[in-house]
């Protein structure tokens, strides 16, 4: 009996790893490696439970959303109770595909899953199944953003810069590993008392037409504005002065897209 509990426990431990993963592909975010463990440990560990205990009680739904809730609160920590609950949906979400590409493999192909050997290679390719349908999820909802959504306010020190997230800019310092934003260089001149050019930094970037290196800073405290609104703030970041050809006259920076989404929450997941 102990080893079919133990069997168990390590079957719903994969798949809620996995799971947890195809969210925070899915949400575009970061979360510790720990956290993932131990809310997976959790979860598998109230599974296990059921079995062993047979109750009723521990086997209602009630205790079931409570579980899952306890379990999204330890691995993404959320900061309101608004994400908690998208996230509690977001487990069900992707707990319901991946269990059902499961099935579906099992049923198209007549697989006998009672084999240990033959259900971990069902789930592995059900695993990659899911990562595609969350990248097609994705290419979905970009491609469903506005160009107005995609303008914000950048208020450095007091300095206020109008910016434009470029969907195809990814652009980070490979020694730092901080976001980049591109800042046109007629900017330079006013942020020079926030800019240390004992420190300053160099960032390539590889454009279609040529590969060229600009000099970056590392800054603190950027705020980022939407209709006078406050929506964000990053502890630090690196802005780099380039020539006008990266911008235009609506906009003098380039915000880029892992700082749209996982830093300034520009895109909301209902």
């Amino acid at each position: 009996m102990k080893i079919y509990l133990d069997y168990i426990f390590l079957e719903n431990l994969i798949v809620n790893i996995l799971v947890s993963i195809q969210i925070i592909i899915f949400i575009k975010t970061n979360i510790k490696k720990i956290n993932i463990i131990i809310g997976a440990i959790f979860l598998s560990l109230y599974t296990t439970l059921i079995y062993v205990l047979n109750n009723t009680f521990f086997n209602s739904i009630c205790i079931k959303v409570i579980a899952i809730v306890i379990y999204c609160y330890i691995t993404f920590k959320p900061k309101t109770v608004i994400l908690l609950l998208k996230e509690v949906l977001y487990y069900l979400f992707f707990t319901f595909l991946y269990v059902g590409i499961i099935i579906s493999i099992s049923l198209i192909f007549k697989v006998n899953l009672e084999s240990i050997f033959i259900k971990s290679i069902i789930y592995v390719i059900s695993g990659i199944i899911l990562y595609i349908f969350t990248n097609y999820l994705w290419k979905m909802w970009k491609s469903n953003i506005k160009y107005s959504d995609l303008t914000y306010t950048i208020n450095i020190k007091g300095q206020e810069i109008i910016g434009f997230v470029d969907t195809g800019h990814n652009v980070k310092d490979v020694v730092t590993n901080l976001d980049v934003i591109f800042i046109n260089k007629e900017y330079k001149e006013k942020l020079k008392s926030i800019i240390d050019e004992k420190k300053k930094i160099f960032i390539n970037i590889n454009t279609v037409n040529n590969n060229t290196e600009e000099e970056g800073y590392i800054v603190k405290d950027i705020y980022f504005y939407k209709d006078n609104k406050m929506i964000g703030r990053i502890k630090r970041i690196v802005i780099c002065f380039v020539n006008n050809s990266l911008t235009n006259k609506k906009y003098s920076a380039l915000i880029g897209y892992n700082t749209y989404v996982e830093k300034i929450k520009g895109v909301t997941f209902c």
